[in-house]
């Protein structure tokens, strides 16, 4: 050993393990905040789509007409609704000159909404079949 290097290898040792110690120190940080962020995902989506059984049997008895609306759904989850008539028919009954208008009209719907819980959300579509009756054959509403 050469008098003028004494003392460097602990020096450098310490050193090694300061650099070893700051970037576990970090990487642990890291994944602290990679934990968290994942966490509040994972309850967002569980609240989102916890309520969208709920959303849809909410949109089965909704009046369409209306075109649009906003429901309270619970535990801070809105439902935001926009509905546009696709199709309306009213079929007939029996062939040729013997037909016969049908006692209700069909109505099909393309209903647009959104889940909403806190500043996320997801958006969704469906269609919905309706009808409305313009009489029975016993009036005559033919």
């Amino acid at each position: 050993m050469l008098k003028g290097n004494r003392g460097f290898l602990l020096i450098d040792v310490l050193i090694a393990g300061l650099i070893l110690s700051a970037s576990i120190a970090a990487t642990m940080y890291l994944f602290r905040l990679g934990f968290e962020h994942l966490q509040d995902r994972a309850h967002v989506s569980n609240a989102l789509s916890s309520k969208l059984p709920q959303s849809l049997n909410l949109l089965q008895v909704t009046d369409l007409e209306q075109k649009q609306g906003v429901e309270e759904m619970g535990g801070g989850v809105t439902l935001a609704w926009e509905s546009e008539i696709l199709a309306r028919t009213r079929p007939v009954m029996g062939t040729g000159e013997s037909s016969l208008p049908g006692a209700h009209e069909l109505f099909l719907y393309q209903v647009n909404f959104k889940l909403i819980y806190g500043s996320h959300a997801r958006e969704y579509e469906l269609h919905a079949f309706r009808y409305k009756t313009l009489g029975s054959p016993s009036e005559g509403v033919f």
